[in-house]
């Protein structure tokens, strides 16, 4: 049996062969954010086109659940994904011809990896990898469109998560990931395809409320797994800004609150974006014109109208310019 081991404290700057400037990292920031949707329901999981043009997200309540596509000024909206069940975590293949997402026919049923195509003469939604014994979550395509990185308990005897990545053209699909004593989710290909973010929970009990998860990385070619972030709350979601930064939300468990940091890889150096007071997450990098923007999802909104009551999710999707570097630039400078 091969384990997962997390290689901690182990320096990291040689594997990277540019880092970002340290001046300018530190002077990360959000500018004004714009709000995408409103309504009295959730919308989360942003992910914006390749083109910049789009946004796709879910939005709807456990049990009725769709994938919708709308422009980035929120106008335009439609659902993409099938009718009934609960559909979530929308990823756009690289060529902007199709979005990929996760699908449950119904609250009982086990999750699937679907695609829909958004040009051409059949715009059926279709289904990419199913089983009637596992689950297949949070489908991420490379760059280069040739590979997907998901989250399955497929064929762990303890039921835990493991990252696996799908070569799409041969159809081979790999566990890259190993041990029972963690749960590994959410994984995301770093823009030069060699390595892969996620979080990882500590343990197995999937009831286990409040959780605690850490930051991962995995390199590829050698299968050494780093773990980045240490602590008791929960590091989420994380996103590459580019090769170097990690954008990703924080959750502290002592309040429940949630906040967008960065972390500058070469240096585990962090940056706090957000507050915390509007219950931020799900950060999802983009640009307009070379220049960086981040959606995420925010109970902003909700909060302002009165509606952040109990058992309401009322999250909305936001964006923002990330402003970097003296002048407020969105351009990175390398140092």
């Amino acid at each position: 049996m091969q384990f997962w081991v997390p290689v901690i404290g182990v320096p990291v700057r040689a594997r990277y062969n540019r880092a970002m400037n340290k001046a300018d990292f530190r002077r990360l920031k959000l500018g004004k954010p714009r709000e995408v949707t409103a309504g009295l329901t959730t919308h989360e999981h942003p992910a914006v086109s390749p083109d910049s043009r789009q946004i796709a997200y879910y939005t709807g309540i456990y049990g009725s659940i769709d994938i919708a596509v709308c422009s980035l000024d929120g106008r335009l909206a439609r659902i993409i994904s099938p009718h009934g069940g609960n559909s979530t975590q929308p990823d756009w293949r690289p060529d902007g011809l199709a979005v990929a997402y996760r699908h449950q026919h119904d609250n009982a049923a086990k999750w699937e990896l679907w695609e829909t195509p958004l040009t051409g003469p059949d715009l059926t939604p279709r289904q990419l990898l199913a089983s009637p014994q596992w689950n297949y979550k949070h489908p991420v395509y490379d760059r280069a469109g040739q590979r997907i990185t998901y989250f399955s308990e497929e064929g762990a005897a303890g039921g835990a998560y493991h990252i696996w990545v799908w070569e799409l053209s041969s159809g081979e699909r790999r566990q890259v990931t190993f041990g029972d004593t963690q749960m590994h989710c959410h994984p995301v290909f770093s823009p030069d395809g060699t390595r892969i973010a996620f979080h990882a929970y500590e343990g197995t009990d999937k009831s286990r409320v409040p959780g605690v998860s850490n930051l991962c990385e995995l390199d590829l070619s050698s299968g050494a797994v780093t773990q980045l972030t240490q602590g008791g709350d929960q590091y989420k979601h994380p996103f590459y800004i580019d090769d170097d930064v990690l954008v990703y939300h924080h959750e502290d468990n002592t309040d429940g609150r949630r906040r967008l940091e960065a972390m500058h890889l070469a240096t585990r150096e962090v940056v706090v974006l957000t507050s915390g007071k509007d219950n931020d997450k799900h950060p999802s990098p983009f640009k307009v014109k070379g220049r960086l923007h981040l959606a995420w999802a925010s109970k902003k909104l909700a909060a302002e109208l009165g509606q952040d009551g109990e058992g309401l999710e009322c999250y909305d999707i936001f964006i923002a310019p990330l402003l970097v570097g003296k002048k407020g630039k969105g351009k990175l400078k390398k140092g």
